[in-house]
């Protein structure tokens, strides 16, 4: 009985990973230096289109999903994709949307605006999220996201991330 429940429980409880963009490869491991997922009969790439879901797997790097494709565990770029948990239309385990940071030395500002004065430290020296940082999303003004970090409301540009 308690193993039926536990499939019953993981079934229910399982995430999928969907593609955002279209003729995107699979990866063999976590990074553009693995080979392309091909097809055996054809040695041709295999290619997933916007909107097709693919089983999470976990064990994912800082910019690539482990997912199931074909029986195989294979690896999607996070930009191309976005993580989404049953039942719910976000991808955060709080049922809360996050804006995932996808550069390095990303500015937050206290406005919606490059004219914003740029979020920094008392001696004046910029404060920047890491790449693959998951702030918590507030909303969005036109190209910006609204964003809490450090316990502050700021503003990150569209350009160097992504919401899910």
């Amino acid at each position: 009985m308690l193993a039926v429940m536990l499939v019953a429980w993981v079934g229910a409880s399982a995430q999928t990973v969907v593609c955002t963009a279209s003729n995107v490869r699979l990866r063999t491991g976590p990074s553009t230096s693995y080979p392309m997922l091909v097809w055996t009969a054809s040695n041709k790439p295999v290619y997933i289109n916007k909107g097709q879901s693919l089983t999470y797997l976990g064990n994912d790097s800082q910019d690539f999903y482990n997912v199931q494709f074909d029986g195989k565990s294979v690896y999607i770029a996070k930009k191309y994709a976005r993580l989404v948990y049953p039942d719910k239309d976000v991808a955060s385990p709080s049922g809360k949307k996050v804006v995932v940071v996808n550069g390095d030395n990303v500015r937050l500002r206290w406005g919606a605006s490059l004219n914003a004065t740029i979020y920094s430290d008392n001696r004046g020296k910029a404060i920047y999220p890491s790449k693959g940082d998951r702030l918590n999303y507030l909303g969005q003004s036109g190209d910006w996201y609204k964003v809490s970090y450090n316990g502050n409301t700021l503003y990150i540009s569209k350009k160097h991330c992504y919401l899910q």
